[in-house]
């Protein structure tokens, strides 16, 4: 066949340009570079992020990663790698030798351009070798003042008992972060209290310092007197807004404390349901001598007001004040629970509403104060109204303003109070993330309200898909439980331990059932015998788009009320810290 040199030539252009688009595409990989055989630099990061040279505002506290296009020989890498200005630094690999990283023995300084350094030269296991020289420059952020946050632990105590106040940084810098720390209020230092030091430091590299205070032993009944502590003189931090801390410094641990307060509103809107509940800590032969005040409408104190009887009572005693007109009414509330208290009395003078703060004395003398005398405890997170607070191990929970409105027993009453309620469920689980399984998060979360010799008496069933009550399916194994303790009963507790993390250590028991086989769309029943106590959810209903659904999430009870943390909230995070809810007994 004759072919035309027109013809010809453009046959021969059409080769040329198939040749060299198919040598261009055998030439690239799929990110553009070119293939080769020659030992690279593929990818730098930057404390696991993939970056460009040149990048800008790195942290101080960085490491390097190269991922490299050959296994390589270590000592020839690392005596060719140099970076300036000097830094030293240590070398990690990976099993292949192919990835390597950087960790600097001391943090970087801030606001400096370092440049690491690989001159062309023979590095690869085999022999491979690169043909150009790898230079990689980046730029460490300014230096920026982290927020101080101020904290005490505990926040009351006793004469001879120990506070720490604790001042914390989110992050470690290079500087020293130092602040003066002053001391006021009705307690005097040196009369009072000792501290270590009037002042923090936060040294350069860590997260936290702290100082403690000691609560000096007198003879002399004080009654509380505070301590106020606040932050001054702050050198390589900010303080976000002022912080201003109260520490309540008794005498001697009294022998009677203040466990609940209540303005229930039985039956309908009326504040009928008003009492105290009195914990006795030590024996007492006449209790007599202690009494309680009222601070109607947060006008300040009134004074002792109502005497208490003369009568002995025991540690470990429970003791109710109920305003005399109610105590029929609170005993019919309450039932069988009503007879668990020790001892009840009444008094007229027991007239409050549920935003007055109260004082408990001996003789003349305040031992403890729930809420504020100087506050109108309106809107306050102690407020009470038409519903109770309850002290558990130490510290005070408040339950939702009118939640017990129209109830006519503690036990239909969408917050019971948790007294007559010595175990309860605390949460439900149905969690699902990755790489859990399809059992993996199903967990039921109990917590003692008061301390039970054997639990043994105590199950849980699951009503599954909404038919109604499957009885009695998980027994609690024998185990003594004091108040306060937090308990999980759990498909597989190894598998929530990983996702919870140290948080599952507060858990003060965990028993493994594959009785916990629920979906997040079925209620669960707690049961003292046989008989069901308490249900999260509804057994009759089927919980899929209910409230109270808790697929690949939680409800949880605060305050006598179960809250949700939303359906599939926790799909995909691999622990709860980083879901999108956490959930609440880990935060």
């Amino acid at each position: 066949m004759y072919l035309s040199n027109h013809t010809y030539g453009k046959l021969s252009l059409l080769l040329l340009l198939v040749f060299v688009t198919v040598f261009s595409c055998q030439d690239m990989d799929d990110d553009g570079l070119p293939i080769t055989n020659d030992f690279r630099v593929l990818q730098t990061q930057i404390n696991d992020d993939a970056v460009t040279s040149g990048v800008d505002g790195a942290s101080v506290l960085s490491t390097l990663t190269l991922i490299l296009s050959h296994p390589v020989e270590q000592s020839a890498f690392e005596g060719a790698l140099s970076i300036e200005p000097d830094a030293a630094y240590t070398f990690a690999y990976d099993g292949n030798n192919s990835i390597v990283t950087l960790s600097f023995d001391e943090p970087l300084a801030y606001e400096t351009t370092y440049t690491l350094t690989l001159p062309a030269g023979t590095y690869g296991n085999a022999g491979q070798a690169s043909q150009n020289d790898y230079s990689f420059t980046f730029t460490t952020a300014a230096f920026a003042a982290p927020p101080v946050t101020l904290s005490v632990e505990p926040l009351s105590l006793f004469e001879t008992e120990t506070a720490v106040i604790t001042a914390t940084i989110p992050q470690a810098i290079l500087r020293d972060v130092t602040m003066d720390i002053l001391l006021s209020g009705s307690a005097t230092e040196g009369d009072d209290y000792t501290v270590t030091s009037n002042s923090i430091t936060i040294p350069a590299g860590e997260t936290s310092g702290t100082l403690e205070l000691t609560a000096l032993s007198d003879q002399d009944l004080e009654g509380e007197e505070l301590i106020i502590v606040e932050l001054a003189n702050l050198t390589n931090g900010v303080q976000m807004t002022p912080q201003v801390l109260e520490i309540t410094l008794g005498d001697l641990p009294p022998a009677i404390e203040l466990k609940g307060v209540m303005s229930l509103r039985i039956g309908g809107t009326d504040n009928n349901g008003r009492a105290v509940h009195l914990r006795v800590l030590e024996d007492i032969a006449d209790l007599s001598q202690y009494g309680l005040g009222i601070a109607n409408n947060g006008g300040g104190s009134d004074g002792r007001e109502i005497d208490f009887p003369a009568i002995s009572v025991n540690a470990g005693d429970d003791l109710l004040l109920v305003r005399d007109v109610d105590e029929a009414g609170l005993a019919a509330y309450f039932g069988d629970c009503f007879n668990d208290f020790d001892e009840v009395f009444t008094s007229d003078g027991l007239n409050f509403n549920g935003d007055d703060p109260f004082e408990l004395y001996n003789n003349d003398i305040v031992i403890e104060t729930y809420g504020d005398v100087e506050l109108d405890g309106t809107n306050e997170e102690w407020e009470w109204t038409g519903s109770w607070a309850y002290k558990l191990n130490g510290i005070w929970e408040y339950a939702e303003v009118d939640c017990s409105t129209g109830s006519t027993s503690n036990a239909e009453s969408d917050c019971p109070y948790p007294f007559c309620v010595p175990l309860q469920i605390q949460g439900a689980l149905a969690l699902l993330w990755d790489g859990s399984g399809t059992n993996g998060g199903k967990a039921v979360h109990l917590r003692a309200n008061r301390s039970i010799g054997d639990i043994t008496q105590y199950g849980l069933g699951v009503a599954n898909n909404g038919g109604g009550t499957d009885g009695l399916e998980v027994m609690l194994p024998s185990l003594t439980i004091n108040e306060g303790d937090h308990i999980l009963v759990a498909r597989e507790p190894q598998t929530i331990a990983a996702y919870f993390g140290a948080c599952f250590d507060a858990f003060d028991h965990v028993v493994q059932s594959d009785g916990m086989n629920q979906n997040g769309d079925d209620a669960i029943e707690l049961f003292q015998g046989m008989t069901v106590i308490e249900t999260f959810g509804d057994a009759d209903v089927d919980g899929t788009g209910q409230f109270w659904e808790y697929t690949g999430s939680w409800g949880y009870k605060v305050g006598g009320s179960f809250v949700y943390g939303g359906i599939d909230c926790a799909a995909g995070s691999a622990t709860t810290q980083s879901s999108g809810c956490p959930y609440p007994f880990c935060e």
